[in-house]
């Protein structure tokens, strides 16, 4: 057998040995240009049309609608899926989607945005009702993770939609790896 072959095999066999089965498969079918991407979606909200006392401690931070001008300041953020250029946000704006954000010191910190008339990923669209929206791409800065902006800004996202009288929300959420 050539020495190709016989690394090749090697490659192989240490692809088995070191991964979990259903990851090297998944691997062996991206390679062929076949991808499978399982997901969530998920129906949340106001289903009683009331929220809990969600302010306390978060005096420190300003929350609100950003804006235009915002854009660039979220274009920067580093991160693996922060791959949004201004123009791109600037878009969703003008498609009437709206971006919630945190702000500490003037600073965004943490953001979501929310979507009124399409549930749009790139594995599933549909038109939304009069009283659903779609909640999407919330992020948080490393800095600030682990101080509970995340669920403060989606009670905050929420009571917004609520004076808007959408009370249906869906999420979605890619599953990036399969349960071994």
């Amino acid at each position: 057998m050539s020495e190709d072959k016989m690394y090749y095999l090697k490659h192989i066999r240490d692809k088995f040995k070191y991964n979990p089965f259903m990851r090297v498969v998944q691997d062996g079918l991206t390679k062929m240009g076949i991808r499978i991407s399982p997901y969530y979606l998920v129906l949340e909200g106001l289903f009683n049309k009331s929220l809990p006392d969600f302010e306390k401690g978060f005096n420190e931070y300003e929350i609100g609608f950003l804006r235009e001008e915002d854009m660039k300041e979220i274009s920067v953020i580093p991160g693996p899926d922060r791959t949004f250029s201004e123009k791109d946000l600037l878009l969703r704006l003008k498609e009437g989607k709206k971006c919630l954000g945190i702000k500490y010191r003037g600073k965004i910190v943490a953001f979501t945005w929310f979507g009124l008339v399409e549930f749009g990923s790139k594995f599933l669209r549909f038109a939304l009702k009069d009283d659903e929206a779609y909640l999407f791409d919330a992020y948080t800065l490393m800095s600030f993770r682990g101080k509970g902006l995340a669920p403060y800004m989606r009670y905050q996202c929420y009571k917004e939609l609520a004076r808007l009288g959408r009370y249906k929300l869906y999420s979605f959420t890619t599953r990036v790896k399969f349960i071994y």
